[in-house]
């Protein structure tokens, strides 16, 4: 018995089999009509011969500039409002002490961009439903996963800080490294600041872990799948993942976990174990920082190696638990 995902039809064309109605059987003067109910058989990037990675690439780029744009313009507007003196806009002590309102920006574009936006566009390279092109879909299988998945989180983390620390070693220009100390402060601030646990968990866990996975696992994955197949699509996806967050001095682990998460959707054939995966590891970056504060900054920071019998048992439990969802998501 092959182990192998089954080939299905996820809305992009005509299943195998299917045919068009002879034109007797339609009312005079209708439209020939596709088995699946639409007007086409084949998805518009199809009709127009877009192979399938390049919407997928072009929409990720676009996203990103997107929503830095209207980010950055939000947070610029928002402080010259609340602010005396508009020239402090670019003071990064201001922007610290208003981060709750420049974080409700990020992620009303996260939203608006990533999300929704991404949610429309997919209809571009399918003929069926979103929902099922994007896997919105779950079976008997499923929640297994997604728990085992909240496992695979808490036990990837020491691996995710030795990651961090390879990564570390890279040099990097100093203008760059000034920026990304910045950018920690900003974050290590908000995450730390009293009684700002629940509006972390919202703008830095619950909003990521919906959009981003509706745009890398869910629409860029499908689209690479079909062109590259799934081994390529899960690591150009998994960089592309890592590179979104503009965080060099992250690259591999982010890129890492963006791999990981990329798997387990093909595996499940179900988005929402990446979704729970996501939150999960960034839920889990805000409470940890919230209580132990100097061990998670060590961590982003990454100038230190965890203890290595913590990473040991952190690759022996990630290799039991994947082979675990291997063996439940098999298929005949």
């Amino acid at each position: 018995m092959s182990d192998q995902h089954s080939n299905k039809n996820d809305g992009g064309g005509q299943a195998p089999g299917d045919s068009e109605p002879h034109a007797e059987s339609r009312p005079s003067g209708e439209p020939p009509v596709s088995p699946q109910g639409f007007l086409h058989e084949q998805s518009w990037t199809s009709r127009n011969g877009f192979p399938d990675w390049l919407p997928a690439l072009v929409w990720v780029v676009l996203a990103f500039v997107l929503f830095q744009i209207f980010g950055n313009l939000f947070a610029v507007v928002y402080l010259m409002i609340a602010l005396d003196d508009p020239s402090q806009v670019l003071d990064t002590a201001v922007f610290v002490e208003h981060l709750d309102g420049i974080f409700l920006g990020n992620s009303i574009f996260q939203i608006l961009i990533i999300g929704m936006l991404t949610w429309l566009i997919a209809g571009l390279s399918t003929t069926g439903k979103r929902s099922a092109f994007l896997r919105f879909r779950h079976d008997e299988k499923t929640l297994p996963v997604v728990l085992q998945t909240v496992l695979l989180v808490i036990f990837m983390q020491p691996t995710v800080w030795l990651l961090g620390w390879i990564n570390a070693q890279i040099p990097m220009p100093d203008a760059y490294m000034a920026m990304e100390e910045v950018q920690l402060e900003m974050i290590t601030s908000f995450l730390t600041s009293d009684n700002m646990v629940l509006l972390a968990l919202i703008h830095v866990g619950l909003v990521p872990s919906v959009c981003e996975e509706i745009l890398f696992r869910g629409y860029a994955q499908r689209l690479m799948e079909r062109s590259w197949g799934i081994w390529a699509a899960i690591i150009v996806g998994g960089l592309l993942f890592g590179l979104f967050h503009i965080r060099l001095t992250q690259l591999i682990p982010l890129a890492a976990i963006g791999m990981l998460l990329s798997w387990l959707v093909w595996r499940s054939d179900s988005i929402y174990p990446a979704m729970v995966g996501h939150f999960v590891n960034n839920g889990g970056s805000v409470i940890m920082a919230g209580l132990f504060s100097d061990i998670m900054t060590e961590q982003l920071v990454a100038t230190e190696l965890p203890p290595l019998w913590l990473v040991f048992a952190s690759i022996g439990g990630i290799f039991m638990i994947l082979r675990y969802i291997h063996q439940i998501t098999k298929r005949e």
